[in-house]
């Protein structure tokens, strides 16, 4: 049986956000250099502004405090930036009038040459047979005739809403030798009316023309001016080009497989489009053709799945565009928004990947629908779009021009290539989990679902949400890695970012309780099998302890807690492990093994709260007497009970990833077994009140890790005896004139990993102490003040306005030696000449 290609979402929608999304970064891309904010000479605007903040400092110095000093010169280099950002975003805003004016003026173009009505050919053979095809369709649309036009074409235009055909005075003298292609031709143009994608149509060419016009053009211009932007920029703009032609393709060979489909839907005639089709040849430059060959639309008509299928070179567009935009707008964005690291990561992220992912989600949920009508035996195969998502959007790292503060995976693999290789596999490992988890959502909604249509709308947009956001996560990871230089430690901290942060640890909730409501829903037994995972990980958790008793007793009686935590959550880990791996054998099979993971995962989501009561549990009665554990506690070091929070959050992420992983191997193992459910449908609002134990636990898992999450990032902290007396001997340290601007500064600049993290990252004091006391022993008097600012934040532990002073200080460094760059290369010109 075929699947209804219109119960879904069409791909049209989503490609075109794509191609909109690449047209602004392409242009954004090319404007950065006229506003000053990319490579050149540093001129224009921006430098001039930038240079007027290090004059301003240099001549307040000696009458400001250091706090007032830091805050002006931070206040006057934001400004500057903004204005550049502001210059940006009119260029952009130009881009998108020129395209809205080349859509307002497309009907003109496309009728340009003399066109009749269909009325005026009064009672011709050809225009009463298509008098009697638009009276079939019931769609009263108007028709115009070019008469001077031989060729056998037919085209829909016009724009908000008042459509017309226009057919080549060819067409008509064809449809009197053959009326039936006459029919599949006027049925097929009438489609793109009823889909109503001729304004995507038009903005798709008024886009691609906008950017040769308002940006490809300019650049070529202003590289008369700045010949370096020929070898810095040109070779994107040329790779951008590609990207968005593949893009703008995509858009108008989709809208061509829907109209064929829509047109045989409403004749019931395939034949006649396949004979208006019949005849043309099969070109070699097909892949880049706005339409698709006539064999290949023929084979679709004939039940070709080309519009249920993942396809790689949708998953390559798709991470190029996420690949190369979100270092160019999380910079734009770090300008307008200074110091909110995170919330920029995550919007950027989230607006970018659920664009990308987008497109490809709705894909996966067509081709799932396809598996489901044809009774397919295997679930779709999606890792060769991972692999296709993770080349794009490593190639459109390599590309991208380096950005202060975000990084990229180039830097990464450049410096170290076992960290780019690690980081490239994680990329990959993330893209192919998320297309297998989309696939099993779309299953466990699709099965038996009434309104497919809005389950699919719900089931693209959230997971392209969830795509942004793990999207995020991995490239803070690489700002991090970037910040300073990748090593393992670096590595480890950016991983503890990861696993402490509550919006992720959100989105991993998401994943295993979305498609568990599906399969709640559709499938008896998962309940049963959901409550016995949680009781397996309740009950094995002290059969594991067991044998560790006598061990946790000495560990807790030497005060060493943060060892007997360690051990606590390994035995969490070993029994969620060992849940998911049984319930990977019982409910494992053919195409079970992404049900037994979210069924693993969510019982050990369910079950988290639990094991933090009986792991306090186990110190009461091991290392406390009955009745005075909030007395032992209050033993417990400071700095681990300010923890204890993301303890709890990184113990969740922990044990639910080892029991998903646990799940898949335990149903990978008897992969070959067929075992088929009972279906049911019970009603909304009961699996609603079945999931209320796993919201709760979600619920308080997000909410005790948030608060070690904002408190561990850019934050007050307490110092213990030790650190304080290292500070002091720091401070100590600092020896006015001592050192050189240039060496100063490189010393100063990017000391920082960006976030604090002060719980897991032991030599955060002393590299920022490094920081602050090289800055202080400077012979700049500007650099002399800052880093002052900088070592009396740290010592009042204001972790937010030491990273405003070790901003500062990067400014300032970057501004100077810019300027006396350029300042040298003008005195060696007018030198040599």
């Amino acid at each position: 049986m075929r699947p209804d290609p219109f119960a879904l979402p069409s791909a049209t929608g989503a490609r075109f956000a794509l191609l909109m999304l690449s047209t602004v970064v392409g242009s954004v891309l090319v404007y950065l250099w006229p506003a000053g904010m990319a490579g050149g000479r540093f001129r224009g605007p921006l430098a001039v502004d930038r240079v007027g903040c290090v004059n301003d400092a240099r001549r307040s110095v000696p009458a400001v405090d250091e706090t007032v000093l830091t805050e002006r010169f931070g206040d006057c280099v934001n400004e500057a930036y903004l204005s550049a950002v502001g210059r940006v975003a009119l260029m952009v805003a130009l881009l998108l009038a020129v395209a809205v004016a080349a859509y307002l003026a497309t009907p003109w173009l496309v009728r340009r040459g003399p066109v009749v009505p269909l009325a005026a050919l009064g009672g011709a053979p050809a225009a009463d047979r298509i008098r009697e095809v638009l009276a079939e369709a019931g769609q009263p649309v108007r028709v115009d005739v070019a008469t001077l036009r031989p060729t056998t074409g037919a085209r829909a235009y016009g724009r908000l809403g008042r459509y017309r055909l226009l057919l080549d005075a060819g067409l008509l003298a064809r449809g009197a030798r053959d009326p039936r292609a006459l029919r599949g031709v006027l049925f097929h143009e009438l489609a793109h009316v009823r889909n109503r994608d001729i304004d995507i149509t038009y903005l798709t060419l008024a886009l691609w023309w906008a950017f040769l016009l308002a940006a490809a053009l300019p650049a070529l211009l202003y590289a008369i001016v700045e010949p370096k932007m020929i070898t810095e920029v040109w070779w994107r703009v040329g790779l951008f080009l590609l990207v968005l032609w593949l893009a703008r393709t995509a858009v108008l060979r989709a809208r061509e497989y829907y109209a064929d489909a829509r047109a045989t839907a409403a004749t019931g005639d395939p034949e006649s489009l396949e004979a208006a089709l019949a005849g043309r040849p099969r070109r070699w430059w097909r892949l880049v053709s706005n339409h698709p060959d006539g064999p290949d639309r023929v084979a679709a008509l004939r039940g070709e799945p080309v519009l249920f299928r993942v396809g790689a070179g949708e998953a390559l567009g798709a991470g190029l565009l996420l690949g190369y935009a979100y270092p160019l707008l999380s910079f734009l964005l770090g300008n307008v928004l200074p110091g909110t690291t995170f919330v920029r990561d995550w919007v950027v992220g989230l607006v970018l990947g659920a664009c990308a992912a987008a497109a490809l989600a709705g894909s996966a949920w067509r081709a799932v629908q396809h598996a489901l009508a044809e009774q397919a035996d295997r679930a779709p195969a999606t890792w060769r779009a991972a692999l296709a998502l993770t080349a794009g959007v490593l190639a459109g790292q390599v590309a991208v021009p380096a950005m202060p503060e975000v990084g990229s995976w180039a830097m990464v693999a450049g410096a170290e290539p076992l960290f780019g290789a690690v980081t490239a596999l994680a990329l990959l490992v993330l893209c192919q989990v998320y297309l297998r988890w989309v696939v099993l959502s779309a299953y466990s909604r699709l099965r038996s679902t009434p309104r497919p249509g809005r389950s699919a709308a719900f089931g693209v947009t959230a997971s392209a949400a969830v795509f942004g956001l793990w999207a995020s996560t991995w490239f803070m990871a690489l700002a991090m890695l970037s910040s300073s230089y990748p090593t393992w430690p670096t590595l480890g901290i950016a991983v503890g970012t990861a696993v402490l942060n509550p919006v992720l640890a959100a989105c991993v909730a998401w994943g295993c309780l979305y498609p568990l409501a599906g399969l709640l829903r559709t499938t008896r037994g998962t309940w049963r099998a959901w409550l016995t995972g949680v009781a397996l990980i309740v009950a094995g958790f002290p059969a594991v302890l067991l044998p560790l008793h006598a061990y946790l007793t000495g560990l807790l009686r030497d005060g060493q807690w943060w060892t007997a935590f360690l051990v606590l959550g390994a035995g969490s880990a070993a029994a969620t492990a060992a849940c998911g791996l049984v319930l990977g054998l019982w409910r494992g099979g053919r195409r079970r093994v992404g049900e037994a993971a979210v069924l693993a995962g969510a019982a050990a989501l369910t079950a988290a709260p639990l094991l933090v009561v009986e792991q306090l549990a186990h110190l009461a009665v091991l290392g406390c007497p009955a009745g005075v554990l909030p007395q032992c506690l209050s033993r417990v070091p400071t700095p681990q009970l300010n923890g204890f929070g993301g303890a709890i959050l990184a113990l969740a992420s922990v044990t639910t990833a080892l029991a998903a992983l646990g799940a898949a191997a335990g149903a990978l193992v008897v992969h070959r077994r067929t075992r088929t459910d009972e279906p049911c449908r019970r009603h909304p609002a009961l699996v609603a009140v079945a999931l209320l134990p796993a919201l709760l636990s979600v619920a308080t898992l997000v909410w005790t890790g948030t608060g070690t999450f904002v408190a561990s990032t850019d934050s007050f902290t307490r110092l213990d005896d030790a650190q304080v007396a290292e500070l002091d001997r720091y401070a100590a340290a600092i020896r006015p004139g001592s050192i050189t601007r240039p060496t100063a500064c490189a010393y100063s600049a990017n000391l920082s990993y960006g976030v604090g993290l002060t719980e897991l990252n032991t030599v955060w004091l002393s590299r920022l102490s490094t920081g602050a006391v090289t800055a202080a022993s400077s012979d700049d008097a500007v650099l002399r003040a800052l880093g002052g600012e900088a070592m009396r934040a740290l010592r009042a532990m204001d972790l937010p306005r030491n990273h405003r002073a070790n901003r500062a200080i990067g400014d300032y460094c970057v501004i100077v030696a810019a300027a006396e760059r350029v300042y040298e290369t003008r005195r060696g010109k007018s030198a040599a000449s």
